[in-house]
């Protein structure tokens, strides 16, 4: 079952790939070295669009209200057991 705590990891692993990437990619910048610079160019694309889709993901999961029916039934005193 996909919790609230699961999409925020999602956000949390997009976010760290995204810098990842964006370190490679001005790695390749400062240092240009050849080889350097193409690794670093399809390694950061590679980590780039990850963390895109990882956010799409989680963007996708929270607008489909994953997650929320256990805030509801706490609340209601249910405790999210049936």
């Amino acid at each position: 079952m996909i919790s609230k705590f699961t999409i925020r990891r999602l956000v949390l692993v997009s976010a760290v790939l995204s810098l990842v990437s964006l370190a490679l990619m001005i790695a390749g910048i400062v240092f240009p070295n050849p080889f350097l610079l193409v690794a670093a160019m399809s390694l950061g694309q590679l980590f780039g669009t990850t963390s895109l889709a990882l956010y799409l993901l989680a963007i996708a999961l929270d607008l489909q209200g994953v997650g929320e029916h256990e805030e509801l039934g706490s609340r209601l005193g249910g405790g999210g057991q049936q």
